[in-house]
């Protein structure tokens, strides 16, 4: 298994092996064979790792992570976007059942409100399989609209049938956005694994530190305000909808969401960033400026944990991350 350029920007497995690196990853975090896991884990981001911490530094590494961007439970941006009326329709992804059916309750006297099929996500790959809706881990999509668009989406969905234009358009997505996701689906026929992590590196490799993307276009938060994958790190039809976004949000919940998406991002694939605060300190960044992201999942958190190992490992032979752990694929955004 070899991790090979792709375009060049960032490295991508070969067709449909990321399911087999993170399967091996899983087995080996079960086993707690921690050198397997460690090699595994430089196997799905595509770098020559260094020599396996001890278990002493892997624990030392764990208060680095952070519940950054979870995909579980409703965004503050889309039910900003539901109860200010800024779309037409609104679809909210990786709830909990009971949150959902909370949400839907709670807007039942002007939406119609459908839920998917109960799924269980996996937080390495980010795909999903069914579930029953009594599995504690279940979660739904919900489709929320004042008139017959949240139908059609689910339908569509329901049926497994992939359009992103046509769901770009229902969604109120900017064109020129619709187009760029477009291009990463196509892409991704021949490596479907790969979607969700070659759109956001697309968008993330436009944010860089001679040419910094718009903060509000930053996707790798829970505090992410637009719902989809801009064309750019500074689309202006993407912006002006965070815009809207933003304005309809609580103050308080703004100004959590400005400070968590204004920090610099680490970033090699899903699931595994970093983020920074922006104390730059002459170029370099300090270990207690860094969160991991850390997901909802306990083998997908000991797998971040070993990444955050080697983040910490990286700043302190290094004592920057001015090009990360491994230049060829980590990329590190800025934003304004």
């Amino acid at each position: 298994m070899i991790a090979r350029p792709r375009r060049g920007y960032g490295v991508q497995l070969q067709r449909y092996q990321l399911r087999f690196v993170y399967g091996n990853l899983r087995s080996a975090i079960r086993r707690r064979d921690w050198p397997h896991a460690w090699q595994s884990l430089g196997q799905a981001i595509g770098v020559d790792m260094p020599p396996c911490p001890s278990e002493h530094d892997l624990r030392a590494a764990v208060p680095l992570l952070r519940e950054q961007l979870s995909y579980r439970g409703a965004k503050p941006a889309e039910l900003a976007m539901l109860n200010g009326d800024i779309k037409q329709l609104v679809k909210l992804e990786d709830l909990p059942v009971p949150e959902a059916a909370q949400i839907a309750r709670s807007v039942a006297h002007s939406h119609r409100a459908l839920p998917s099929a109960p799924y269980r996500k996996d937080y390495l790959l980010l795909r999903s399989r069914p579930a029953a809706a009594a599995d504690p881990r279940a979660l739904v999509t919900l489709y929320c609209s004042r008139d017959d668009r949240a139908r059609e989406l689910w339908r569509m969905e329901a049926n497994q049938r992939e359009d992103p234009r046509r769901a770009g358009r229902l969604l109120e997505i900017p064109p020129c956005c619709i187009d760029a996701f477009a291009a990463d689906c196509e892409r991704s026929r021949r490596d479907q694994d790969a979607l969700n992590d070659d759109a956001c590196r697309r968008v993330l490799a436009t944010a860089t530190a001679d040419a910094p993307g718009d903060w509000r276009l930053n996707p790798m938060a829970n505090a992410e305000l637009i719902g989809f994958y801009p064309c750019s790190a500074r689309c202006p039809a993407a912006v002006e909808r965070a815009q809207a976004v933003l304005a309809a949000m609580p103050t308080a919940a703004a100004q959590a969401a400005e400070r968590q998406l204004r920090r610099p991002v680490l970033y090699y694939r899903l699931p595994f960033f970093a983020t920074f605060t922006d104390r730059w300190l002459g170029g370099v960044l300090q270990p207690d400026d860094c969160a991991v992201n850390a997901m909802p999942d306990a083998a997908a958190r000991t797998a971040q944990a070993l990444f955050a190992a080697l983040v910490a490992h990286t700043l302190s032979t290094r004592g920057t991350l001015a090009a990360g752990p491994a230049d060829s694929t980590a990329l590190l955004c800025r934003w304004q």
